[in-house]
């Protein structure tokens, strides 16, 4: 860039301080460009009212930071506004002020949805006041802006110059063209029988003392080197982002991979096309990419004694290559898929809302090929070990904390056990669960919480209102959730002083079954089921949600603290089962 030219540093540059017209130029002639990760020009017309305030006035209005680019290493765009512009090769990428250098452009060319104009009556008399020197605290009325598509004509830019000088507006889109003389000799007819010459005079001297130098503002510039890691350009990134808005390893990748003629967003809704589970379970594309690290780096990674290792760290899933990535991608989302597949069919995870670990994904989609080398027996048994793993990880909440870690350990572990190695998933190997947990474990617990509902669905829990299996399909239709078994009313009515918000009060239960529950005693509701479908088939339902249902349980004599000891038996014997030895 121009303002470039005369400075170059392998260090992080010093603030450069290039002027209004020359970051114009620069973006006219597409030698500044926007990363393709970042938003689009979102600022309302009252933000750039202000920013031209702290111009105009020669306040600070931040610093600049650009990111060189001697060839592109990601995805980039021109400014909004120049669609056609080529840009350069060597484009300098805009990393915080692309808000900021947008709005000013359309100010300045009369651009964009708005048009920005200068009260000169307002203008003139702050120079009167104190010529040279204008208060910021007195501007916010001086710089104001007409909305091109307003209702009112009264908020539309004037149609023309003559009523511009009418209503006294000069407008900002002049400053940097050759038109303000033009627009000044309109006041001869604009202004009739008036002193238009003095008054022309007057204005142009507003001009040249307050509006032409806009041009010759300067921002400070601070340049990061082209070797910047993309890392630390994404970290630098989100600390400068004002709004809040999460940039995100996917955004980034895509812009890096483009240059190497990788798609990463076609490619993603290519294996969501190819995969439906994989949107009706709504898998955030990180995920896959995390299992793509895991693989990619168990090939080059070696610990101290030998050992390989895995890492589905933030740092080196935006280390990935293109090549890595395209040798992992579709068996990846093949694995994401047959893994979720598994889940719901065998663990009964049947709908997004009941995956105790979105996390746990990641290893098993890494893995999945692993199973897809075994012959039929094997494979049954390689299944077989996916489940426990699926419940002990569950269970001992093992995914909790540190999930980047503890998928790249369950990769390495999952590998070696369903080759037969001598590796066990430490969730497996040391897996132990007390029932006391359930004793005070609340819905707040959420991985144990989902997990419990996801185990009753796998028992083959069965719909409270027609005692038909739950399936997918059903608990969309019938909106079943997880209520409470003993109403909260109930419990607070009869003052009895136990929790009702635990997890072990709680079954998926259907809408229409809800709302005739109401705050009724478990006895005064289910005698209502049984009117309807019978003592044998109630007693079912009960039993496939790990309910105790035969007559003398503490249910029929609505005794919540007795409910939650026999419920806790039941489910801890379920759990029991499913991660012992008979899934191995």
């Amino acid at each position: 860039m121009v303002w470039q030219e005369q400075h170059s540093s392998k260090q992080m540059s010093t603030p450069d301080t290039p002027s209004i017209k020359e970051l114009m130029d620069d973006m006219k002639r597409g030698r500044l460009a926007i990363p393709d990760f970042q938003r689009s020009f979102v600022w309302d017309p009252a933000d750039t009212q202000k920013l031209l305030v702290s111009i105009v006035a020669r306040y600070p209005a931040g610093t600049l930071l650009f990111w060189e680019q001697k060839t592109p290493q990601i995805k980039r765009r021109p400014f909004e506004g120049f669609d056609g512009v080529l840009l350069k090769e060597s484009a300098t990428l805009v990393l915080d002020g692309q808000q900021r250098l947008t709005s000013i452009f359309q100010a300045l060319t009369g651009t964009g949805p708005q048009r920005f104009f200068v009260d000169l009556k307002l203008l003139g008399s702050l120079d009167s006041d104190s010529p040279g020197l204008l208060d910021a605290s007195r501007l916010d009325d001086v710089i104001v802006y007409r909305e091109i598509n307003a209702r009112s004509l009264r908020r539309r830019p004037p149609p023309d110059a003559s009523e511009e000088i009418k209503q006294s507006l000069f407008p900002l889109s002049l400053i940097e063209s050759d038109r303000i003389e033009e627009w000044l000799d309109v006041m001869e007819d604009a202004i009739e029988g008036e002193n238009w010459k003095a008054i022309r005079s007057e204005v142009r001297e507003l001009v040249r003392k307050y509006l032409r130098p806009i041009g010759n503002y300067r921002f400070p510039v601070v340049e990061l080197p082209e070797a910047t890691p993309l890392d630390a350009v994404c970290r630098i990134f989100e600390t400068l982002n004002r709004t809040g808005v999460k940039l995100s390893v996917f955004e980034l990748l895509a812009a890096r991979f483009w240059p190497a003629g990788v798609d990463l967003r076609r490619d993603w809704e290519r294996v969501q096309h190819k995969h439906p589970i994989l949107g009706s379970f709504e898998v955030d594309a990180y995920y896959l990419l995390q299992a793509v690290s895991l693989r990619a780096t168990a090939e080059k990674f070696k610990g101290a004694r030998g050992t390989k290792s895995a890492s589905a760290q933030r740092s080196d899933v935006l280390e990935l290559t293109p090549q890595e990535f395209e040798k992992h991608w579709d068996q990846v989302a093949q694995g994401a898929a047959r893994a979720l597949t598994f889940l719901r069919d065998e663990c009964g995870v049947l709908a997004p809302k009941w995956l105790p670990y979105s996390m746990i994904l990641v290893p098993l989609s890494a893995v999945w090929h692993v199973l897809e080398t075994k012959r039929s027996v094997e494979s049954g048994a390689a299944l077989r070990k996916i489940r426990r793993f699926f419940w002990c990880s569950v269970f001992s909440r093992n995914y909790d904390q540190g999930g980047n870690s503890q998928a790249g350990k369950d990769f390495m572990d999952l590998t070696s056990w369903l080759n037969n190695g001598e590796r066990i998933p430490e969730a497996v190997e040391g897996f132990t669960f007390t029932g006391e947990v359930l004793d005070s474990a609340r819905t707040n617990l959420q991985a144990l919480y989902k997990g419990v509902m996801a185990l009753t669905l796998s028992s083959g829990a069965r719909d409270f209102h027609s005692g038909s299996n739950l399936t997918p399909e059903k608990i969309l239709e019938e909106s079943i959730d997880a209520h409470h078994i003993f109403p909260k009313k109930y419990l607070e009515e009869i003052g009895d002083p136990g929790n009702p918000e635990l997890i072990l009060n709680r079954a998926l239960i259907d809408k229409r079954t809800n709302q005739s529950i109401g705050k009724r005693a478990p006895s005064e509701y289910l005698a209502t089921m049984e009117d309807a479908l019978g003592e044998e088939e109630v007693a079912g339902i009960l039993q496939s949600h790990l309910l105790p249902g035969d007559q003398n349980s503490p249910l029929r004599n609505d005794n919540y603290g007795a409910f939650l000891l026999s419920r806790k038996n039941l489910v801890v014997r379920a759990i029991e089962s499913v991660t012992g030895e008979s899934g191995t």
